[in-house]
């Protein structure tokens, strides 16, 4: 008997977040019978093979990818596994909305009340024209968050500059004590 070769594929890349959500997604539907073939797109034939299959279909898409080279039913970007599914039972997936405008610009400086102010207005009103948009954060949130990893990075500079001065002391203390000058 001849074994039909898969035509589902999930192109995908080394460092993208959004990929390394799906691989588990991916691996399980395999378990679990399915036949879903993972391709690392810095492989040189897999990302030619990826830009085959896109040119052919007329799509676009980083990664990750799926797409059943056949048909061209294709997901682009982020999905939950219920949709990965659907799309691997041979269901045809909607497009995700998309924003009708490019969100505003994040402040400068997450401390400067003014700057944070301007963002905040700017935002709800984007947000409000984009309200098709499923899951969108506050500007407060994304706000506190990007100050959260300001206030970390800074105290992790400083922890690290407060080792480097002991150290520095204790190098010295060492030196001194064994008389090199």
């Amino acid at each position: 008997m001849k074994t039909k070769e898969s035509t589902l594929y999930y192109f995908y890349s080394i460092g993208c977040a959004f990929c390394n959500k799906i691989e588990p997604i991916v691996d399980k539907l395999n378990s679990n019978g399915y036949n879903i073939i993972k391709l690392d797109t810095s492989e040189k034939d897999n990302y030619l093979f990826k830009q085959e299959v896109l040119q052919k279909f007329k799509l676009q898409c980083g990664t990750p990818f799926l797409v059943d080279s056949e048909t061209g039913n294709a997901v682009c970007g982020w999905r939950n596994e219920e949709t990965i599914k659907k799309w691997a039972d041979g269901e045809k997936i909607p497009e995700p909305p998309k924003p009708k405008t490019p969100a505003p610009i994040l402040p400068k400086d997450f401390f400067n009340d003014e700057e944070v102010d301007k963002f905040i207005k700017e935002y709800e009103i984007w947000a409000e024209k984009n309200k098709h948009i499923s899951g969108l954060q506050t500007p407060e949130q994304i706000v506190n968050k990007f100050k959260q990893g300001i206030i970390a990075d800074k105290k992790r500079k400083e922890s690290v500059e407060g080792r480097l001065e002991t150290i520095e002391s204790n190098l010295k203390k060492l030196m001194n004590h064994l008389g090199v000058k």
